[in-house]
């Protein structure tokens, strides 16, 4: 992604063997990056340290500060699966309550179109966003090409628009022959910290 020589948004997920390794780097690179915190899904694993709906509200809050110890510096967080517990506003509730007493900000990956997250944050007073594209949820280059493209009509009508995608080689090459050229057409790429929406005035925790 350095080499695309555009700005962009990193995401670590907090217990994997190489994740201070990656927060090392993204630090030393000047990425700006999330806390891509694991919850639980409808079917696979989302892997250590996930938030699952049977935990107490207690728990739910100890595990999200263990993973964003894990990653520090991170300015915000976005689900890594989640479909299941990101529907859930008692299960997001204390979640989200933790990033807001720490001034993070929370990206809605739309795992699920049944997510509470995103709205869920304005009300508590935290600043928020959530993704409209998928990149590469179709393994293919071809996939990848379509999803840009709509990416890039999707940010031209609404002003801005976020997209998340994974460094699968087949994105990655996508994305070295595309942006370019969305740049020459006059499109800007900024972090996803300058996309987000601003809870109303008078909301508070």
């Amino acid at each position: 992604m350095q080499g695309l020589g555009i700005p962009w948004t990193g995401s670590v997920l907090p217990f994997e063997g190489r994740t201070r390794e990656v927060v090392s780097a993204l630090q030393q690179a000047g990425v700006e990056y999330l806390c891509h915190l694991p919850m639980q899904g409808v079917k696979a694993n989302p892997g250590l340290g996930a938030l699952r709906l049977d935990m107490t509200a207690t728990e739910l809050a100890a595990a999200t500060r263990a993973a964003l110890a894990a990653v520090p510096g991170a300015t915000g967080v976005n689900n890594h699966m989640g479909s299941v517990l990101s529907a859930e506003r008692v299960a997001m509730t204390p979640i989200l309550r933790q990033l807001a007493v720490r001034d993070l900000f929370f990206l809605d990956s739309r795992t699920s179109p049944a997510s509470v997250g995103y709205r869920l944050a304005l009300e508590l007073g935290m600043p928020a966003a959530e993704r409209q594209v998928f990149l590469d949820a179709d393994a293919s280059e071809a996939g990848v090409e379509e999803q840009f493209g709509r990416w890039l009509e999707l940010a031209r009508r609404r002003g801005g628009a976020i997209a998340i995608g994974h460094p699968h080689p087949y994105t990655l090459a996508v994305l070295e022959r595309e942006v370019p050229r969305a740049l020459a057409a006059g499109y800007e790429f900024v972090p996803a910290s300058f996309l987000l929406d601003r809870p109303a005035l008078g909301v508070t925790q």
